[in-house]
């Protein structure tokens, strides 16, 4: 499970330096109306910090003295526990929110190239005690996958598949749960372009597989024709409004169960261009990222072995990986309490990573399309 995360304000030196970081003719968005500049550039990296309800914004290819160059923070945000975060087609922020102490949860969404105090352009609240955690889309413009726990361990985990995001509704489509699908305490979600959902199903130690389930069918807007027509001449029957689709349950068993003996903790996952899986693990000795050969990935129990293993003397607590194009893998280290987080920049084509110190406990991490 996730340490509990402590939340609070800005202090006054993260302020400044993001201040700092920040200036110069660029404006701010604000009110969730895309500000004037800068169209961030592809791999631009958000980094989800906890400890000060904001998302920090870094350069591509940070040195490991970097800092934040701008951030998504402030009241009008709604920022509650920021956690993992995902791009969706026309590159809206999608973020996933939970406070350890007042349980509260949601998912929030901004603009493109939002930064600032800035208004989100949807507002979620999920019910109380739901833990959002690992969000991913779903190709295609299907929509969108989130993991969820809830206090009660095995029966209360689930993958929820939502078609849409608008104002303060999420769509639920589908949710996948019960005891077939052996969920337990779901953290890191990544999908496929086949659509397939990888789960670091952290309760039990393993990485599981599922297939999409088909969208709820839409119900019938055909007017029911009566038994017994009248014979005089009428108007065509008027169509009743359609209700509103009841969102299936897929109590449905994984196609593929990845298990390895360096598992301990999974909690993050991440896809590369192949199509190879890329897990962290916080509590595996030592601390690290796995990578596993998507070709080695068939229907079943699978026990594999790391392609590689990306460590670090000062990873302590992996908890999100992401890989761009070009096969950098980057790595969010939530830290310890009271250390701070910590990002990792690995080279494609291997070597020591790049650290960069983080302004307060980070959580997940994204990298702009």
């Amino acid at each position: 499970m996730l340490r509990r995360l402590t939340l609070g304000l800005f202090t006054l030196a993260c302020a400044a330096a993001i201040a700092a970081c920040s200036s110069g003719t660029s404006v701010p968005s604000s009110g969730g109306v895309q500000g004037v500049g800068p169209n961030f550039v592809t791999n631009t990296i958000y980094v989800s910090d906890t400890t000060h309800n904001a998302i920090e914004l870094y350069t591509p290819s940070p040195n490991a003295s970097a800092t934040p160059q701008y951030n998504i923070g402030g009241a009008n945000t709604s920022l509650n526990g920021p956690s993992y975060m995902a791009f969706n087609s026309t590159t809206q922020l999608y973020v996933t929110n939970y406070n350890p102490s007042t349980k509260a949860s949601a998912l929030t969404a901004y603009q493109k190239f939002a930064t600032g105090d800035v208004l989100p352009v949807a507002n979620s609240a999920f019910a109380a005690g739901a833990q959002p955690h690992g969000i991913a889309m779903v190709p295609g413009g299907v929509g969108f996958a989130i993991a969820f726990t809830q206090p009660g361990g095995f029966f209360t985990s689930a993958i929820n598949v939502y078609s849409g995001l608008t104002g303060s509704s999420a769509f639920l489509s589908n949710t996948i749960a019960g005891a077939n699908t052996h969920l337990n305490n779901p953290v890191g979600l990544a999908v496929d372009s086949n659509k397939n959902i990888y789960v670091a199903n952290s309760g039990d130690s393993t990485v599981r597989v599922f297939a999409l389930p088909s969208a709820s069918p839409a119900p019938s807007v055909s007017p029911t024709v009566t038994p017994s027509p009248t014979p005089t001449p009428s108007t065509s029957p008027s169509t009743s409004p359609s209700p509103t689709p009841t969102p299936a349950s897929n109590d449905i068993a994984p196609t593929t169960t990845i298990t390895c003996t360096c598992f301990s903790l999974p909690t993050g996952l991440g896809l590369d261009s192949k199509g190879d899986v890329f897990v962290t693990d916080p509590g595996s000795k030592p601390p690290a990222v796995y990578e596993f050969d998507v070709t080695q990935i068939v229907p079943g129990t699978v026990a594999l072995t790391p392609l590689r293993t990306l460590t670090a003397s000062n990873m302590v607590n992996p908890t999100d990986v992401k890989i761009d194009a070009a096969g950098t893998v980057y790595v969010i280290d939530q830290g310890i309490s009271p250390s701070m987080g910590k990002l990792f920049v690995f080279p494609s084509g291997g070597g020591a990573p790049t650290v960069i110190p983080l302004l307060g406990t980070a959580t997940g991490m994204a990298l702009s399309p």
